[in-house]
């Protein structure tokens, strides 16, 4: 049976286990081995799949998928793989400080916590990175980035050209794309 074909998605959707089983034989392996090289790990790797394969089958009824079968499986595998990073990274910051089993006890129990964590932690890290901008190169990002002006505004405000403000900008996203492309891996997700 062909698992791109509307029959396909209709027997998964039905509960067969027929269907879920040829999925699952099909596409396991190749998950796993694309698991494995953004993780660097085997067992995680086989977790994410297992836990992705899972939550198809126990949201099986009212899954939509909009493009291939095979699409959506890896899109569902490489956003399952980021979450996994994530809260390693979270696990790792707790760890190092001794408080691994509040992490456990209090985070992992209560996801939007760990949510609130992540949330708080990324935008420390964004700010710490506007701040290391040089002095008129951050007064005019935040004037434009933070505080919505536009380039003429902030122009007229500073009593500068908008070219200045063009040039100050691309120096600006260009230091902080590079002081923060690892965090867009993880925001990517």
């Amino acid at each position: 049976m062909d698992t791109n074909s509307k029959d396909f998605l209709d027997s998964l959707k039905k509960g067969s286990e027929e269907a879920f089983t040829l999925l699952y034989n099909r596409f396991n392996l190749s998950l796993c081995s694309y698991a494995y090289r953004i993780l660097n790990n085997d067992n995680d790797a086989k977790e994410v799949v297992h836990n992705t394969f899972c939550k198809i089958w126990d949201n099986r009824k009212t899954i939509e998928i909009n493009e291939s079968l095979k699409s959506y499986l890896y899109k569902s595998v490489y956003n399952n793989c980021i979450s996994h990073l994530r809260k390693r990274k979270q696990f790792a910051k707790f760890a190092e400080q001794g408080l691994a089993d509040l992490y456990f006890d209090r985070i992992i129990q209560n996801p939007h916590a760990e949510l609130r964590i992540i949330d708080s932690e990324t935008r420390k890290i964004i700010l710490a990175a506007i701040d290391e901008l040089p002095k008129r190169c951050r007064e005019i990002f935040v004037k434009c980035k933070i505080d919505g002006l536009s380039y003429p505004e902030v122009a007229e405000d500073l009593q500068i050209s908008v070219k200045t403000v063009e040039a100050q900008m691309s120096i600006a996203l260009r230091r902080l794309r590079k002081h923060l492309d690892w965090l867009l891996i993880m925001i990517i997700g």
